[in-house]
């Protein structure tokens, strides 16, 4: 058997393992309540002993005592029959002898009373032969010697009584004596035993409060940094093996620092090392640490500094901790990043700074190429389609000669498609693509997009239907960017639609949105092409296409605040759905508004149906004039319109012509126009105008006026917080304002050099605004500039450099409007002085 009291000790012997605590204590206890049960039980047992001895000697005393009694009162008996007859002192003497024997037998433990009862029994026989001395011959001499002989009789009967008298108070005195004696060795006894258990108590405490006490000197140690800090296993078996958890767990707490420091200082050098910009601040927004790199790109970030001062190129933390933000400081263009230490931001947050003025240098580069790259593809490409259509009209071809010209112009429509494509990803990557939103009828160009594509389904014998209600709101989009969408959803669902299939086209509106569907029962997708839909250059494996398509619909949608989703299964069909804006509240009428008191050119075929388009206009209190279009661009040129309408609703193409002379001519090229259409015949030409399908309602008419007027000619700069542009920006966007949002001063010249702006709202609370009015260079067509103030809230304080007028951030939109028509009003003052 293995002996559990032995355990190895450290140097390899075999040590005398020690108790538990708790068992120790159990054993003390018990010990010491064994000894205190037998301390008791003797103590009980001699009192009960000596209590015992005395109340047998109180009963044999009394029994003597009362022995005494009777053998006295049988002398008595017999003494008074010495002159009965014989026989009567016969029975006396039995009698005698009877009591004697009993006083003899109770006076065996006492040598004294024995010695009295024989002497009684002795006097008592004397008394006997001197009364039968006397009966024998009769004498006063004998009679007293038997009187006498009597008298000592009794003598020591009475001593007999007395002896047991003394006898118990004898015993009362040795029994008090001995009681006192038990008690006090009992009482000694005890405590002895206490003395004892207390002693073995206090050196159990001692062995446990020894190694305690050195296990809280070494926590305290160790919690002041003293990592090799170890203590000395002792005591009981637990406190030992507390001992050896905390040395275990102070060994791992070093091996932990040790790590721990090489890896802060690993980060550190890591975080010095580092090309990026690295600065922390607290939950105040005060800086506590930078890294050297700070210091090149952010001079004015040192540890104190506040990260919201004027001084500080960061940007709102809200803003940062969304995403990559990009601020001009400094001559650098810096990407700037934040994130919270912490959930709840207690803690304080680190800001990334990266140097990005090379990817901003290249990336303009990109742009330029992108330009350049649309210019010289598209014109070469348009040229060759040109040829090939003449050459497709010629009548001298044969029929293969035919037959190659439609295989050059299928391929070159396939060539335009694709170079269109990839410059729009490359607009889309280089955030070059513009959106102008504004308020539309989204069933009208949906429409347009049926009417332009059925001349393919038909081909296909596809079926094309429209469930478009009546009674939406309008959306609140770009309608070029719009109609993009929704040609390559139906271009998609017409590519993978079978014969015979059908294509549904359907509005609804939901949610506070409008909902474009394009439904088709064609051959639907796997998983896995749902999965990768709307990825760039994937094309599913039964299908064609350059894979780009849905891509640009989902970058189209989300630049709109929009959203697209996908429903498929394989074998059933596809359904995309497009979610876009609508018009809020009390916006339909603010377009229309714009256009009261403004000077219309109206381009048509006939002077009366150009009359009949100015009467219409004149309900919206617009001044329209008509010219043949023929002359609509030489009076455009003498100045003084605010928008041209071109009636191309006959069909001889003139007025596609005279957009595209427009569109080409540098001064007028960024006029404001409405077209009036009634089939789409040249969407080259069509492709980003306003348009109006025929006949023209005077509302509807004047409507679009009033949006192509504030979108196509107005340009605002607007200098401002980005925290303020969630608030401002719904507003332009509902009047159809065109805008261009920068954060300082850097940003609004360089926004300048590339834009004509002719209103600039600046933000009150903008850090350094002296640096934005110098930056302005408003170029537009106005007479003059026009800066408005705005301040977010009544309590802002406009600071006295700026010299401009002040409007709440709620009314800004609307006195950028007001600004514009006061100055149409001037311009046409001016005009009509000249002439």
């Amino acid at each position: 058997m293995v002996d559990r009291s032995e355990e190895p000790s450290e140097n390899g012997g075999v040590r005398r393992r020690r108790l538990p605590l708790t068992r120790s204590l159990l054993l003390v206890l018990l010990a010491l309540t064994v000894a205190l049960a037998v301390i008791a039980a003797l103590g009980l047992g001699s009192l009960y002993a000596e209590r015992q001895r005395y109340e047998d000697t109180l009963a044999r005393s009394y029994e003597l005592e009362a022995a005494a009694a009777r053998l006295q009162a049988a002398g008595v008996i017999e003494e008074s029959t010495l002159g009965a007859s014989a026989a009567e002192r016969r029975r006396t003497g039995r009698a005698f002898r009877t009591r004697a024997r009993e006083a003899r037998q109770l006076a065996g433990g006492d040598r004294t009373s024995t010695e009295l009862v024989r002497r009684r029994i002795d006097a008592q026989r004397r008394v006997r032969l001197t009364a039968a001395a006397l009966r024998r011959s009769p004498s006063r001499a004998g009679r007293e010697r038997v009187e006498r002989a009597v008298t000592r009789a009794r003598s020591p009967g009475d001593a007999l009584a007395r002896r047991q008298r003394e006898r118990r108070a004898v015993a009362r005195d040795a029994a008090r004596a001995g009681t006192r004696s038990a008690l006090r060795t009992t009482a000694g006894a005890g405590v002895l035993g206490l003395l004892g258990a207390v002693g073995l108590i206090f050196a159990l405490i001692g062995s446990i409060r020894r190694p305690l006490d050195e296990l809280v000197e070494a926590t305290l140690a160790l919690a002041a940094g003293q990592r090799a800090v170890r203590v000395t296993p002792a005591g009981p078996r637990e406190l030992r093996e507390l001992d050896a958890s905390f040395n275990s767990m102070a060994g791992r707490l070093e091996r932990a620092q040790d790590r721990i420091e090489a890896e802060r200082e690993k980060l550190a050098v890591t975080v010095e090392s580092l090309r990026d910009g690295l600065v922390v601040c607290d939950a105040e927004g005060a800086i506590t640490a930078t890294n050297p790199r700070v210091a090149e790109i952010a001079p004015a970030l040192v540890p104190g500094a506040d990260v919201g001062s004027v001084d500080s190129p960061l940007p709102p933390l809200e803003q940062a901790l969304a995403g990559e933000v990009e601020v001009e400081w400094g001559g650098r263009v810096l990407s700037v990043t934040a994130a919270s230490l912490d959930r709840r931001r207690e803690r304080g947050t680190v800001w990334t700074l990266r140097d990005i003025s090379e990817r901003a240098r290249v990336d303009r580069l990109k742009s330029d190429f992108v330009a350049t790259a649309s210019h010289e593809l598209r014109s070469p490409l348009t040229s060759i389609k040109g040829f090939v259509e003449l050459l497709g009209r010629s009548q001298t071809l044969g029929g293969r000669e035919r037959e190659f010209v439609d295989v050059i112009l299928g391929s070159t429509d396939r060539l335009v498609e694709l170079v269109n494509d990839l410059l729009d990803v490359a607009r889309l990557d280089a955030g070059r693509m513009e959106v102008h939103p504004r308020l539309f009828d989204l069933a009208e160009v949906v429409r347009d997009v049926a009417t332009l594509m059925r001349p393919r389904t038909i081909e296909k014998d596809q079926r094309l239907d429209l469930d478009l209600p009546p009674g939406l709101p309008r959306a609140l989009a770009d309608p070029a960017r719009v109609r993009q969408v929704l040609i390559n959803l139906v271009s998609n669902a017409h590519q993978y639609t079978p014969e015979g299939g059908r294509i549904e086209l359907s509005l609804a509106g939901v949610a506070g949105e409008l909902e474009l569907v394009v439904a088709d029962d064609g051959r639907g997708m796997t998983q896995d092409d749902l999965d990768h839909v709307f990825d760039r250059f994937v094309r599913r494996a039964d299908g064609g296409g350059t894979g780009l398509g849905l891509s640009i619909v989902r970058s189209l949608v989300d630049l709109q605040q929009g959203s697209v989703d996908v429903r498929s299964r394989l074998g059933e069909g596809t359904t995309f759905a497009v979610r876009l804006p609508v018009e809020p509240g009390g916006a339909r009428e603010a377009p229309a508004a714009a256009m009261r008191g403004k000077r219309v050119l109206i381009a048509a075929d006939g002077e009366a149906a150009g009359r009949a388009l100015a009467r219409t206009l004149a309900v919206h209190e617009i001044q329209a004039e008509v010219a043949a279009r023929g002359e609509a661009l030489a009076r455009l040129r003498e100045g003084g319109f605010d928008a041209l309408v071109v009636d191309a609703d006959d069909g001889d193409g003139e007025g596609f012509r005279l957009l595209r002379e427009l569109r080409a001519d540098p001064a007028l090229r960024r006029s404001a126009a409405v077209v009036i259409v009634g089939s789409v015949r040249d969407e080259q030409a069509l492709f980003g105008e306003w348009r109006v399908a025929a006949p023209a309602a005077a509302e509807r008419l004047a409507d679009t006026l009033g949006a192509a007027l504030l979108a196509g000619r107005t340009s605002v700069l607007v200098a401002g917080r980005s925290i303020v542009r969630a608030r401002l920006e719904p507003a332009l966007v509902r009047l159809g304002l065109d805008h261009e949002w920068v954060t300082s001063g850097p940003a609004a010249a360089r926004a300048c050099e590339g834009r004509r702006f002719e209103v600039a709202l600046v933000d009150a609370r903008i850090g350094d605004p002296e640096t934005v009015l110098r930056a302005l260079d408003l170029r537009g067509r106005r007479t003059g500039h026009a800066v408005l103030a705005f301040t977010t809230d009544g309590a802002d304080e406009v600071p006295s450099t700026i010299a401009a007028e002040t409007v709440p951030i709620d009314e800004a939109a609307a006195a950028v409007l007001r600004t514009l028509s006061q100055d149409a009003r001037s311009r046409r003052a001016a005009v009509s002085t000249r002439l």
